[in-house]
């Protein structure tokens, strides 16, 4: 026998919903995302740091394919294919960049001061390399200190001209060497071509950099020309079929909420306590974060993802039952072999949009800052392992629990309510602006637009799932290769 709620009851809990969205909005603009949004232009921006290691990686293949090109002035004697393909003035720009980089002249980081004498001494500047080196800071730790002050007088000597004594360099074991040079295969070619030095950590250090600098550097260009053309081939169907018969539409999206409950599972589950969820793992992990290495923080970042996406998932539970909901069905997974065109399609549409954005927004703020730490931890991780669990939450956590929230639940809601095209534009603009980066909100929302029109074009969330994966993945590998 069906019982009817008690009016009060029904009031409370309705006055009592009305109140803990307010409460969530709040503290959405005021705590969560207001401050972290305006603060997101003072955080580091890793944009410097990328510039950095693909001048690296240019001025790598470069040597690998010419020995010494590099070091000469641009277009003096330099092969065709190097000056043409990889730039016989990546030297010369690499320098500029650590130079910009460099923000506090009065505590030189050692690491970049090193890289900017190597490179310098490569170009034949060795008065700049001089002053470079009397200005570096004292060696820190026992183990490196010989290594590094032996390092450091030949250095020297070769920056004032006179003969190098390289005797004790040859000497000490590769691992030491390795580690008194900066960790990137550049600059122990670079140190073994200005000292002149024959030792066993200089064979190898060029081994797969031009196929490094050909995924990094063209696949994406690639990708984005096949959407160029993926959109002319759009334009044509769409002049060819305007007077023939449309094909059926796609299955309308089940909308799991009532827009009330969206707003609440949203800002009160997603943000406020999603949130407050990850700031207390992070606080629980971060003793042992600091003791442990790049495979413990990404370990940590699959642990702090999972504590920010667990109490959005329990509060749409608890709403989706309040409202006498269940079941899955709602997600219209559709997992199946169209799903995976259907994302690389619309993926390839989407990309020359979203480089054509950030392209513009680096133009427009080229010293903004904001980048989402997650790919600093990547750019600056070396582990294989660490990279797994990168890939892991890059891959599977963030599109599954973000295509959840954003395109199977507040889209097909916001649709309801205010159509089709709304709906996507609103999904798209909570979907950037959750990423909490003002740098990165075009080019985000630009993404959000695509995922929303697969969604709505194909009505199968496991290819917007698809879709996101592919795209974290790209970007995961163009970083990890950046990273060797």
């Amino acid at each position: 026998m069906n019982q009817t709620p008690h009016p009060r009851r029904l009031k409370w809990t309705e006055d009592a919903q009305k109140l803990l969205l307010a409460l969530s909005l709040v503290l959405t603009v005021f705590v969560f995302w207001g401050p972290s949004l305006l603060g997101s232009l003072e955080r580091p921006s890793v944009q410097g740091v990328l510039e950095q290691r693909q001048l690296e990686l240019q001025a790598l293949a470069s040597r690998a394919v010419g020995r010494g090109t590099v070091t000469l002035s641009p277009g003096e004697n330099a092969p065709l294919l190097s000056r043409q393909l990889f730039g016989a003035d990546a030297l010369r720009q690499l320098a500029a960049v650590l130079q910009e980089r460099q923000d506090n002249p009065a505590t030189p980081d050692r690491d970049l001061r090193l890289r900017q004498v190597l490179v310098l001494l490569a170009m034949n500047q060795p008065e700049q390399a001089r002053l470079l080196l009397e200005s570096l800071p004292p060696v820190t730790g026992q183990g490196e200190q010989s290594a590094a002050v032996v390092l450091q007088q030949a250095l020297l000597q070769r920056a004032a001209g006179t003969p190098t004594t390289t005797a004790p360099l040859a000497n000490l074991a590769p691992e030491a060497l390795e580690d008194a040079l900066p960790r990137h295969p550049l600059y122990p070619s670079l140190a073994c071509s200005v000292l002149e030095l024959d030792h066993p950590f200089c064979r190898g250090s060029h081994v797969g950099a031009i196929t490094r600098l050909v995924l990094v550097g063209l696949v994406g260009p690639l990708a984005a020309l096949v959407g160029i053309l993926l959109w002319l081939v759009q334009l044509a169907r769409w002049l060819w079929s305007r007077n023939r018969p449309q094909p059926p539409s796609p299955q309308p999206m089940a909308a799991p909420l009532t827009l009330p409950a969206l707003m609440l599972f949203f800002f009160g589950g997603v943000v406020v306590l999603g949130n407050g969820g990850g700031i207390l793992a992070l606080s629980a992990l971060r003793p042992w974060i600091q003791q442990a290495g790049s495979t413990g923080q990404a370990m940590a970042t699959v642990l702090v993802y999972g504590s920010q996406a667990l109490p959005g998932l329990a509060v749409l539970h608890w709403l989706r039952r309040s409202e006498d909901q269940s079941g899955w069905q709602w997600l219209q997974w559709g997992l199946g072999w169209r799903a995976l065109p259907m994302a690389l399609g619309t993926l390839l549409l989407t990309l020359p949009l979203v480089l054509l954005t950030s392209w513009g927004v680096s133009r427009l703020f080229p010293h903004a800052g904001g980048s989402n730490p997650l790919l600093d931890l990547v750019l600056n991780s070396r582990d294989l392992t660490a990279l797994i669990f990168f890939a892991l939450t890059a891959c599977v956590l963030a599109p599954l629990y973000e295509e959840l929230v954003f395109r199977a639940t507040v889209l097909p809601t916001m649709a309801r309510s205010y159509g089709a095209v709304v709906g996507v534009l609103l999904s798209s603009l909570l979907f950037a602006a959750a990423h909490l980066s003002l740098v990165e909100f075009l080019p985000l929302l630009i993404l959000g637009l695509g995922l929303g029109w697969l969604r709505l074009r194909g009505g199968r969330l496991s290819a917007c799932v698809l879709m996101h994966a592919t795209w974290n993945g790209y970007t995961l590998a163009n970083l990890a290769l950046l990273s060797l």
